[in-house]
């Protein structure tokens, strides 16, 4: 698994992570029962999907290098990217999301 932050402004960096906790699949499952039952994503869901990318990785970044390192307009794709990604390594598909060129195999 992998994601590419800008740092400092101008310097993009890749972080990877060949190792996905399976308490990290864990909080996933949680997460998704919240998604679930929201109607409107909030700064509070924001707040726990970023943090969730942030542990997926095992704090390799902060959160703040999150925020500050992904385009606004890229945030909500690439925090489900990684949810998602979790999510498949546990076996499972997030109902209602698409999975547009990740690369991954049936």
């Amino acid at each position: 698994m992998q994601i590419t932050l800008r740092i400092n402004n101008d310097e993009e960096k890749t972080y990877t992570n060949g190792f996905v906790k399976a308490r990290v699949f864990r909080n996933a499952l949680k997460l998704n029962k919240q998604l679930k039952t929201m109607t409107d994503i909030s700064v509070e869901l924001f707040d726990s999907l970023v943090e969730f990318v942030v542990i997926a990785f095992d704090s390799q970044f902060t959160i703040d290098e999150v925020w500050d390192g992904v385009e606004a307009h890229k945030l909500q794709a690439e925090v489900m990217r990684v949810f998602n990604e979790v999510l498949g390594l546990g076996g499972l598909a997030v109902q209602g999301q698409s999975d547009e060129g990740n690369g991954q195999g049936k």
